[in-house]
């Protein structure tokens, strides 16, 4: 199955055959006639739907006139002259647009069906009289559409790529988060499973924390990473290493009794990183290891309670 850059391609080749040209110079011919009247039909047909519904009402006149000029000059230089370019980078632009706003595929689709459809009736039409030249539009009708779906879809995938890579990027910077609890000193909850992809992420947001920062100590805990095998035991190491080059000691935390059994059990070694057992005594380590030393105040002796002298007795009245 051909791309959409491919079939555009092979489409942009097409409209410089002579017999194209004249197929488009007699569609064109044919919808400015009736462009007015379409451009009403296929407006109202775009406000019925609910994913186009909102993006129109977000529009100004102002600017709606201004997408309509854009659109007439690019169209009259493709039809007339032959000059594709602009027409072409303004369906880029509607395209990036649709997927930036998060408009489905399926719904520019139906609102380019409603177009072709419209002026297939006006085809048919013209049919009854001048059969030849209702054929001729007809060619030059489904050639353009196919020409814009195929721009079109390929600056919209485009842009769908670009930010699915964003989401992408955004969801491994909170999957790994980098905390500073002091000066110097930082600590890397790492929760899930730890793969190849995630290591190098894992490294870098490490490697650059140390360097923006300044840090000297790292606390990695990973009490919610499930599984540690020989696999991810040599990312941490890798990891650490690329730490210790920095200037900076890595401490790693959280390892249950389950995984140091495992950990035995497949031979894997955490060489040369120490290994405490909870994330509170890591940050004691680390805290030493930066000659930090809490104070600890005695607790305030309270006042004396005045204890009241007992009252004499008076002696009995006679």
């Amino acid at each position: 199955m051909r791309s959409a850059a491919e079939f555009l391609a092979t489409a942009m080749r097409d409209v410089q055959n002579p017999e194209t040209q004249r197929a488009l110079r007699c569609f064109w011919e044919i919808w400015k006639q009736e462009r007015k009247r379409l451009d009403e039909k296929v407006g109202a047909y775009m406000q019925q739907l609910p994913e186009f519904r909102e993006a129109l009402r977000r529009l100004t006149p102002e600017k709606m006139a201004e997408l309509a000029r854009s659109s007439d000059v690019a169209l009259e230089k493709a039809f007339t002259e032959n000059d594709w370019i602009p027409l072409l980078e303004h369906l880029s632009k509607e395209g990036r647009n649709y997927a930036q706003t998060g408009i489905p595929f399926s719904a520019w689709y139906e609102v380019i069906s409603a177009f072709r459809n419209e002026l297939r009736s006006v085809l048919v039409a013209i049919a009854r009289t001048d059969l030849e030249r209702a054929m001729l539009a007809g060619d030059g009708l489904n050639r353009y559409v196919d020409l814009s779906m195929a721009r079109m879809g390929e600056a919209y995938l485009a842009a769908k790529e670009t930010i699915i890579g964003r989401q992408q990027d955004a969801i491994r910077e909170l999957s790994t988060p980098v905390l500073q609890v002091r000066d110097q000193l930082l600590i890397i909850p790492v929760v899930g499973m730890v793969d190849t992809q995630r290591a190098r992420q894992l490294t870098e947001s490490l490697l650059k924390a140390i360097r923006d920062r300044r840090a000297r100590a790292v606390v990695m805990d990973i009490t919610g990473v499930p599984i540690v095998d020989s696999r991810v035991a040599n990312h941490l190491v890798q990891a650490c290493e690329a730490a210790r080059l920095m200037g900076a000691h890595v401490f790693i935390t959280g390892i249950s009794s389950a995984i140091a059994q495992a950990l035995v059990t497949i031979g894997a070694e955490l060489r040369g990183v120490p290994t405490l057992g909870d994330l509170q005594t890591g940050i004691e380590a680390a805290e030493e290891l930066l000659g930090i030393r809490h104070v600890t105040v005695p607790a305030a002796t309270p006042p004396p309670v005045a204890v009241p002298s007992p009252v004499p007795e008076l002696p009995p009245t006679r």
